[in-house]
């Protein structure tokens, strides 16, 4: 009997991923679970009656005060709750991938793309564990689509309670709350859960503005270290808004045209592809979830490497591109081989030209990999993520 071999494309993107996973390693020369430092800190000088927004360094602590007011019940603690709740974030995620040989690997390419996965796990920021979570109770979704009648559903209202949960950590993550609406758009479910989306945000907004009055100076103190973190230290990631922000920046009052762009630009491509999916009948599918997490993501202006990495995992897991047409597979085979532009210093490649820079390798390899994608996403795949 012929033994399938894996295919030169396959062999390609798993080579190019390990020589990432290795040559990341360097970037936890000084340690892992940095972040865990400034949540510590910051507790300490809470509880020792200080104010924890006013910390020296690059990085500063910038959750709401509910959230510092949290942390600080574990006191000297809270560097080892949240590793605690980092491991079980990680084992769920795993544990959701189940045996499913497609998952696991998309999963490592996105982990290994730029060494992204390494950085983000490393970091020990909590942002990172609450997106595996999330996508988590997405691909369950997705296995059991097929299962009793009512799982689904009340997938779907774990995930709308998770999101609200941590949109009190990370106020941008209450934009995920779309996708419950989108995939029970004209469906039996609509109306109760459209019902429980609603009551959850309705109850997150009021929750952070009773806060907000509440906490008063606090809660100035945490709008200047957001401010001072993201525009003052210009600490804006990878988002499209940071390339209007240069454009602008000596322009004064007209830097807020920056943000605008950028919301345009990518509102604009997920109208699109809510449209598109209408149109070819995956609106309403657990699949297409994947997709719109990718998209809601990165509309996140200051989009960081611990959310791009989760946002891979979905966008390559809705692909699948390795399973679609022999232009689409070599697309992304290019688009993935493009991050080895990254690797200045090594005798791999150098540092010269558009992709010097590490923005424009991402944006130049997902606008292949979605130029590859688009004819399939007119039809309805002619595969499985559940296989």
């Amino acid at each position: 009997m012929k033994k399938h071999l894996p295919s030169v494309r396959l062999l390609l993107v798993l080579l190019i991923g390990v020589a990432w996973s290795l040559y990341s390693l360097q970037f936890l020369d000084q340690g892992i679970f940095w972040d865990l430092g400034i949540y510590e800190k910051a507790v300490g000088v809470f509880n020792a009656g200080g104010n924890p927004y006013e910390l020296n360094g690059y990085l500063s602590f910038v959750y709401h005060p509910l959230v510092l007011r949290f942390m600080a019940l574990f006191g000297n603690n809270v560097g080892i709750a949240l590793m605690g709740a980092y491991l079980a974030s990680l084992l769920f995620f795993v544990s959701s991938l189940g045996s499913n040989r497609s998952w696991w690997l998309y999963s490592f390419l996105a982990f290994a793309y730029c060494g992204i996965g390494t950085i983000s796990i490393g970091s020990g920021n909590v942002t990172v564990f609450f997106h595996l979570v999330l996508l988590g109770l997405l691909l369950r979704k997705i296995a059991n689509g097929n299962a009793l009648e009512g799982v689904p559903s009340k997938l779907t209202a774990v995930f709308i309670l998770t999101v609200m949960v941590f949109s009190l950590v990370k106020p941008y993550m209450l934009a995920y709350l779309i996708i419950p609406l989108v995939s029970t758009w004209k469906t039996s479910k609509q109306k109760s859960i459209w019902s429980l989306v609603f009551m959850a945000a309705s109850l997150l907004a009021l929750t952070l503005l009773i806060s907000s009055l509440y906490f008063g100076a606090e809660f100035q103190s945490f709008l200047s270290a957001v401010q001072g973190q993201t525009l003052g230290k210009r600490d804006l990631g990878y988002g499209l808004v940071m390339y209007f922000y240069e454009h602008y920046l000596s322009a004064g009052s007209l830097i807020y045209r920056a943000f605008v762009l950028h919301f345009a630009i990518l509102g604009a491509v997920i109208l699109t592809a809510l449209f598109l999916a209408k149109r070819s009948g995956l609106l309403n599918s657990a699949r297409f979830t994947l997709l719109l997490y990718f998209l809601l993501t990165i509309l996140n202006p200051r989009l960081k490497v611990y959310d791009l990495f989760p946002a891979l995992i979905a966008l390559f897991i809705f692909a699948s591109p390795l399973k679609q047409g022999l232009i689409a597979k070599w697309l992304f085979v290019v688009a993935y081989a493009l991050s080895l532009s990254q690797l200045a210093g090594t005798p791999l490649f150098a540092h010269t030209g558009i992709l010097s820079d590490p923005l424009n390798v991402y944006y130049l390899s997902m606008g292949l990999v979605f130029i590859g994608m688009m004819p399939y996403f007119l039809l309805k795949p002619g595969y499985s993520l559940k296989k």
